[in-house]
């Protein structure tokens, strides 16, 4: 492995990429604001005038299965995820296990009302108290993704820098042109501004509940956008480091 080789081993693999999450889990969720909000009210038409009590528990017991389905196979990738930090993991699974068990009790006092009015009342707290599509998957979803920035990606892109600006500090000197030198300066561009956009994203996103989505369907919408951006920041980061390695070259 020569010297050029070795200053960017690694940087290939900085491609954000969501890793090891199956898509099942995810199935209902998009980043549109769509998804977002199609959890909001009571799905197939439960709530309209005229719903029986049978009806209306048939209708329950469908969507907790559902949402219990989605949420074992999160449970399962979080707890296998390389790229979840531990912390983030420990958070996530007491969302998502506290969802389960949040759900379950609801399908049994579901099951137990007597009346349709106090089913459908019941009915929609699936919605309303824990918004498993619209708030816990996408949990999962931006701590992968923030978590394999920062952890993986920007240690990456800044050992590359740092040893770029070695060689071109030494040996290599002499390649250190305008071009070269403005390069590595929006590298350093691109490494501050995706440090300061996803420092905290992941905590951030993990404390919000399922109340806060209730008063502001856009709560992701900005963490959304961070992400987005730093994805972006990432692949320009990329290009600085290749368009200083062919010149070194």
């Amino acid at each position: 492995m020569n010297r050029l080789t070795r200053a960017t081993a690694g940087c290939a693999a900085a491609a954000v990429t969501l890793v090891g999450l199956s898509t099942s889990a995810f199935a209902a969720t998009t980043t549109g604001p769509t998804a977002a909000t199609s959890s909001t009210s009571p799905a197939g038409g439960a709530g309209q005038h005229g719903q029986s009590l049978t009806a209306i528990q048939q209708r329950a017991a469908a969507a907790i299965s559902r949402r219990l389905a989605s949420l074992s196979v999160a449970i399962n990738d979080v707890t296998n995820s390389t790229a979840i930090s531990s912390g983030d993991k420990t958070t996530l699974l007491a969302t998502l296990n506290g969802d389960v068990t949040g759900l379950t009790a609801l399908g049994v006092t579901i099951a137990a009302d007597t009346t349709a009015q106090q089913a459908l009342t019941d009915y929609k707290t699936i919605f309303t108290g824990f918004r498993v599509y619209a708030l816990a998957l996408p949990q999962v979803h931006f701590a992968a993704a923030a978590d394999t920035i920062t952890v993986t990606v920007l240690p990456k892109l800044t050992d590359a820098q740092s040893k770029l600006a070695a060689l071109l500090a030494g040996v290599d000197s002499g390649k250190n042109t305008p071009a070269v030198q403005a390069a590595m300066a929006d590298l350093a561009t691109q490494i501050t501004a995706i440090t300061g956009a996803t420092n905290g994203l992941s905590a951030t996103v993990l404390a919000y509940t399922p109340a806060q989505y209730d008063a502001n369907h856009a709560l992701l919408s900005p963490s959304r956008a961070s992400l987005a951006i730093s994805r972006n920041d990432v692949h320009t980061a990329r290009g600085d480091i290749t368009t200083v390695t062919k010149a070194l070259a």
